[in-house]
């Protein structure tokens, strides 16, 4: 009776114990795409993230793939000055999908505020500050806010930005033939040749895969020919 007993005890032990290590292994997938200022994949992004031990991938084609078990996490995302941050808090598996926005920053313009500020602390204070160090910093703050007001013009806050591409990417071309009419109507302004990227520019809401989609579409129906020029596409109204 006592050995059936201990044999109880140990299976139930050895369960809970199994449920115990399956739970500690479950991971979330985290994916998505890196996109630069104009809504094109950023290629070559080194993406780092703050796991045991440290994940550090280089999204060659602007797009990354990480497992991430239960936990608090920073996701860093970095190509020459453009840097973005971001904090994560993983609690249960899954697939999930984050993407991320490199747009311009203002570092440059910052180290040379800083530059200036070393030179003039450098100098002896005894001396009078000449007039042009002056006209110097206000040009440089001139340009910082000047930079930053034209950003927020054109892309709005950062939250309003990303709400809109994903609200976007949600769409379907097939579904929404006023991609197509918008589409039609930015060539006919252009005297009905345009190239792809302008394009692109125009409909910078969308990103560049939606794009290519929409004038594959307007192929198919026959509205438009593309042309190979160089390393673009140029599309004509039929």
């Amino acid at each position: 009776m006592n050995k059936s007993l201990n044999k109880v005890v140990t299976l139930i032990i050895l369960t809970l114990l199994s449920c115990l290590w399956l739970s500690s292994s479950v991971a979330m997938l985290l994916e998505g795409s890196v996109y630069n200022s104009n809504l094109e994949l950023e290629k070559d992004v080194f993406i780092e993230i703050n796991t045991i031990p440290a994940q550090k991938i280089l999204a060659k084609e602007g797009k990354y793939s990480l497992e991430l078990p239960p936990g608090e996490y920073t996701l860093t995302a970095r190509k020459g000055f453009n840097e973005i941050i971001e904090s994560l808090t993983v609690i249960d598996n899954g697939h999930f999908v984050l993407d991320l926005f490199l747009l311009p920053d203002l570092t440059e313009e910052s180290r040379l505020l800083k530059e200036a500020q070393e030179e003039l602390a450098l100098e002896d204070l005894s001396i009078p500050i000449p007039v042009w160090s002056y006209v110097l910093t206000s040009i440089i703050f001139l340009i910082l806010f000047a930079r930053f007001f034209k950003l927020r013009k054109k892309y709005g806050s950062l939250r309003q930005f990303r709400a809109k591409v994903k609200e976007e990417s949600a769409k379907m071309v097939e579904n929404n033939p006023q991609y197509l009419e918008q589409a039609l109507e930015l060539i006919k302004n252009h005297d009905g040749r345009i190239h792809q990227k302008t394009l692109r520019q125009e409909l910078l809401h969308l990103s560049e895969a939606k794009v290519s989609l929409i004038v594959s579409e307007l192929e198919h129906k026959g509205l438009v020919e593309r042309f190979k020029k160089g390393r673009g596409n140029i599309i004509i109204l039929k």
